[in-house]
């Protein structure tokens, strides 16, 4: 059995090589001469491609062959790449796992792998596509529900890491183990942004024009955070605004609103339902919305062109909604 993972969907390729080995070695697994893990990174190592067909060869005192993993192979020599794809023209009987990060479909180890075994694609969702992506695996590998609310927070503060992710929730169960399911307030609590995340919570008193509530979030988000910026807000709401133009151009050429969501890469839950899209496009109607958005963009260069205090942002920023 020869396996050639590609890709950078760590959490899923770490699944594949656990069931890789759990297929190879069954009981044999616990016999540290059973495996052979070998890293193209490895800098003791003079030629991996040597190791590989050494390894493949040997026998254990427990299993017949070795099981043999190669991680970053890409990073294997290029001597190492040639003697490789010829050992592999000969389809040879062996236990044996290449993780790639890339590797071209044109190159002849490719085309060896792909002849003496089966190659499979492990690539990372795209981000519009990552909080679908969460609320897929955590219910199947934590065997708990997660809000859908909490994995929109883990997919705009972690990105498409799916492994970072799954790192991240195993830690929120080592200090909440008998939680009943992930939710919002759980996952923002314990989980750190490691990317920018768009101010989103102020975006729905937008959409939905409550100046109340827009004015009170937006001076939480000004003076409770210093790492808050009011050209980051300025962005958020840009964006969401242009999303909501959109989906109301859509929607008027009688798309339905499941469709129209999908077709600007927005979650149809959290854009339609819980973001209340249709309403929102009702309330500013499309001149309104038009002027706004125009109004944000001359905001951003302003605010990134001269100097302006805290409070005349908020003010200026406040006077979108509250007319």
């Amino acid at each position: 059995m020869i396996v050639a993972l590609i890709g950078n969907d760590k959490f899923s390729k770490d699944n594949r090589i656990q069931k890789f080995l759990d297929e190879s070695l069954g009981e044999n697994q616990n016999d540290p001469l059973s495996k052979q893990i070998v890293y193209g990174t490895d800098p003791n190592v003079s030629s991996v491609a040597a190791i590989i067909m050494e390894s493949c060869g040997s026998v254990s005192m427990f299993a017949p062959e070795q099981a043999v993993v190669v991680h970053n192979a890409e990073a294997m020599k290029a001597d190492d790449t040639k003697a490789l794809a010829r050992w592999l023209k000969d389809a040879p009987d062996c236990k044996l796992l290449l993780d790639f990060e890339k590797l071209a479909a044109n190159t002849e180890l490719y085309k060896a792998l792909q002849k003496a075994g089966k190659v499979e694609k492990y690539e990372e969702p795209r981000q519009y596509k990552m909080q679908e992506r969460i609320s897929s695996i955590v219910p199947e590998y934590f065997k708990k529900p997660i809000e859908p609310a909490a994995s929109q927070y883990l997919a705009d503060a972690l990105g498409t890491d799916t492994k970072l992710v799954c790192e991240e929730l195993k830690k929120v169960l080592l200090f909440a183990p008998d939680t009943p399911k992930f939710t919002y307030e759980l996952v923002r609590s314990m989980v750190t942004p490691r990317r920018e995340i768009p101010p989103y919570e102020i975006l729905n008193f937008f959409g939905m024009r409550d100046s109340v509530g827009f004015a009170r979030k937006l001076h939480e988000i000004l003076y409770g955070n210093k790492d808050n910026d009011a050209i980051a807000i300025v962005n958020a709401l840009y964006s969401h605004a242009v999303d909501l133009l959109n989906f109301m151009s859509l929607t008027a050429k009688k798309m339905s609103a499941e469709d129209a969501a999908q077709t600007l890469g927005k979650n149809y839950f959290l854009f339609c339902k819980q973001g209340n899209a249709a309403e929102c496009c009702r309330r500013w109607g499309k001149p309104t919305l038009c002027r706004v958005i125009r109004r944000l963009a001359e905001l951003n260069y302003e605010f990134k062109s001269s100097s302006w205090t805290v409070t005349s942002q908020e003010l200026a920023i406040a006077a979108l909604v509250v007319r």
